[in-house]
């Protein structure tokens, strides 16, 4: 099974999900995910819930990868799952116009941008089936925040428009969720990749953030060093990502 790390939204006006996955989800294997893992978390003394939807998320996902590889000139996705999942989407949303995804997948690593909505002091480490596992958790005003601040410092140098987009793609999912929802960063089955005491040692965040204060600072060298640790340290990862 394809090990992934998950970024999702906990929100104290969601309510569980109870759509079935695609059939053709089914049929072709696509499925990397137990269906039905609605998740519920306690922050700020209240009852908040992350709805899988994952109906909804596998529509997405599918149309999504569907365009992007037709674009590259290949079809990954069979034609007709494709298609299926297009007309399907179309229907999800007439029918449920008020759902949206409160989950991220990221398949074989965890992606750096998510780092910037968290401080080193949010981290983690819980006991997962198979040893240690690192999650961030963080009130969403707060994160949203932070993911501003680093953006503006990334478009304040004019060297980095690729992560710019990237970041304000995340702004706009992060955008609709009500106040008191809580962002949580798990790394998931990516945690499995890593020797049990690297998992437990991890700074990626702290690395990041100070480069992204030296950044701010206007000392490029310094900012370079620290993300080409981050950069080092995920590569092994990272090629796994792009050989699938």
């Amino acid at each position: 099974m394809t090990k992934t790390a998950q970024l999702r939204v906990y929100s104290p006006t969601a309510t569980p999900s109870v759509e079935p996955v695609p059939g053709f989800v089914r049929e072709f294997g696509m499925l990397s995910e137990p269906a039905d893992r609605d998740l519920t978390a306690t922050w700020e003394g209240r009852l908040v819930v992350c709805p899988s939807h994952l109906r909804l998320r596998v529509l997405e996902s599918t149309v999504a990868y569907a365009n992007a590889v037709t674009s590259l000139g290949v079809s990954l996705v069979p034609e007709r799952a494709a298609r299926i999942a297009i007309e399907e989407l179309r229907r999800y949303h007439a029918d449920h116009p008020d759902h949206r995804s409160h989950v991220l997948t990221a398949a074989w690593h965890v992606p750096i941008r998510w780092f910037a909505l968290f401080d080193p002091a949010e981290r983690e480490v819980y006991d997962g089936p198979r040893g240690p596992v690192l999650r961030y958790r963080a009130g969403i005003e707060t994160a949203r925040k932070r993911l501003r601040r680093a953006t503006r410092i990334l478009e304040a140098t004019g060297m980095f428009r690729g992560p710019v987009e990237d970041m304000a793609h995340l702004q706009d999912w992060l955008e609709p969720f009500p106040e008191g929802s809580m962002v949580e960063l798990d790394y998931g089955g990516v945690a499995e990749m890593f020797d049990p005491a690297d998992v437990i040692l991890d700074d990626t965040c702290e690395l990041l953030q100070e480069s992204l204060d030296a950044l701010a600072g206007g000392d490029m060298l310094r900012a370079g060093e620290l993300y080409g640790r981050v950069v080092a340290r995920w590569g092994p990862v990272f090629s796994v990502t792009f050989s699938n």
